[in-house]
């Protein structure tokens, strides 16, 4: 099978099962086995690419960086720094809307791992107040999160891509930093315009601002 066409079946499988309700692990675990049966079904393919994830010091990196990266979100927010973070954007920039997009949009610049676990937090205590589904929210936080893959030489993706090309960063970024732009534009359009915030919250919000301007001024 074309290689093309796999893939874009496997993934397809992984969306059909997410929406049964499976677990994302068993998800792509049976992506990777659809994957794994087409493209060599030898049992001792399957030892040996276990043998390997299991031995190799990098997977053990990655799991001890995630976890670490999930116990620091979870400080973060029971320790209420995360809120506060939240109301002192609130003071410099009181367009919710702006924040929305912004936020997700500056922690994926920043070549981390479990970029997700931060940006995710904020998108909530952002939109708290604001009638938004979880995945709208979701939606936002992945789609903003992702802005700058077509166009930041630190993205591993694009290290990839450059290594398969075999083309240099300068050229790659020539040829798709406009994608960059569209997808502010339809992420814009699409996930951040429609929002209505109430109006309660935009007079305590400029109220709060007011405030707060007044206190620095005495």
């Amino acid at each position: 099978m074309n290689i093309f066409l796999l893939l874009t079946t496997a993934l397809l499988i992984i969306i059909v099962l997410l929406r049964f309700k499976i677990p994302i692990g068993a998800c792509m675990l049976a992506s990777g086995i659809f994957i794994w049966a087409l493209r060599s079904a030898s049992p001792i393919s399957l030892a040996q690419a276990f043998y390997e994830t299991f031995t190799l010091s990098r997977t053990y990196d990655i799991i001890f960086a995630l976890y670490f990266v999930m116990c620091l979100e979870i400080e973060l927010r029971l320790s209420g720094a995360l809120t506060d973070m939240v109301k002192a954007l609130r003071r410099t920039f009181s367009d919710v809307k702006i924040l929305l997009a912004a936020m997700p949009a500056f922690l994926g610049l920043l070549p981390s791992v479990g970029g997700a676990r931060f940006s995710a937090p904020i998108v909530k205590e952002l939109s708290a107040g604001i009638n938004l589904s979880p995945e709208h929210k979701a939606a936002i936080n992945f789609w903003f999160r992702h802005l700058f893959e077509f166009s930041s030489p630190i993205i591993p993706g694009m290290i990839m891509a450059c290594s398969i090309a075999g083309v240099t960063f300068g050229e790659f970024i020539s040829h798709l930093c406009w994608v960059t732009v569209a997808a502010i534009v339809v992420g814009w359009l699409v996930l951040i315009r429609p929002i209505k915030i109430p109006r309660e919250k935009i007079s305590v919000e400029s109220k709060f601002v007011t405030s707060a301007t007044a206190y620095c001024w005495h």
